[in-house]
C-alpha cells in the first residue's frame, strides 16, 4: 500500500499509516502479513489440535502475544480454516455461560450469613420470570419526565436474603425510600431477621 502512494515504507510511516486506518475504521483484515500466510496444511492441523488460539500459537511454536494472535486470526480467514471446535473466552462470545446462574437458582431464600444477591442477577431473574419494571406503589414505568428512570429492587419483609419472586418488587426511588426495610439500618434489621428465624 505504501509503495502505491508512493511513501518511502520507513518504520514511522508505517505506523502513521496504521494509526490513519485505524482512525477512518478502514478494514485491513485482508493484508498479508509480512512474510506472507503460514502454510495451510500446517495451520489447519495445529487448529485441529487446539482447542484456542493460545493452543494454536503454541503447536506452531509462536509467541502468544497481539500481533502473533492476529496473524492467526488472519491466516486462519484468508486459508478458510473454520475453529468451530474452539472452546476459548473468546470463541463463547454471545453464549450463556455454562456457570450462568438460572432464575430459580437466583430467586431463592439464602442461608443466614450468606452475602447479598447482586441487583443485577435479581433484575435479570425478575426479567426472565416477566416481570414488568413498573413500581409496584405508584405504577410509574421505566421514564420520567422523559429521562430513564431505574427501579429499585424492594425485599418486601425487609429480609435481603429472602430473594423469593413473592417478596420481590420494583418500586420508584421516591416510593422505595418511605419503606420501613429502606430505613432500617442492616445491622439491627439482620438481628432481627435471626429473631424470627429462632423464633418460627
Amino acid at each position: 500500500m505504501m509503495h502505491r502512494l508512493g511513501t518511502p515504507p520507513t518504520s514511522e510511516q508505517q505506523y502513521y499509516l496504521k494509526r490513519r486506518l485505524n482512525h477512518y475504521g478502514i478494514d485491513t483484515s485482508h493484508f498479508v502479513p509480512r512474510g506472507g500466510l503460514l502454510p495451510a496444511d500446517e495451520l489447519a492441523d495445529a487448529v485441529a489440535r487446539s482447542r484456542s488460539i493460545a493452543g494454536v500459537l503454541a503447536a506452531l511454536g509462536m509467541k502468544d502475544n497481539g500481533s502473533s494472535r492476529r496473524r492467526i486470526a488472519a491466516d486462519m480467514s484468508a486459508h478458510g480454516i473454520r475453529a468451530d471446535h474452539f472452546t476459548g473466552q473468546g470463541h463463547n462470545h454471545g453464549r450463556p455461560s455454562p456457570r450462568r446462574k438460572s432464575a430459580d437458582e437466583i430467586l431463592t431464600r439464602r442461608p443466614s450469613g450468606s452475602h447479598r444477591e447482586k441487583h443485577a442477577l435479581l433484575r435479570r431473574a425478575l426479567d426472565e420470570r416477566g416481570v414488568e419494571r413498573r413500581c409496584a406503589q405508584c405504577g410509574l414505568g421505566e421514564s420520567w419526565q422523559g429521562k430513564r428512570l431505574v427501579h429499585e429492587i424492594d425485599h418486601i419483609d425487609g429480609n435481603r436474603l429472602n430473594n423469593t419472586q413473592g417478596n420481590l418488587r420494583y418500586l420508584c426511588p421516591s416510593c422505595h425510600s418511605q419503606t420501613r426495610s429502606h430505613s432500617i439500618p442492616q445491622r439491627s434489621a439482620a438481628a432481627s431477621w435471626r429473631d424470627e428465624d429462632t423464633s418460627q
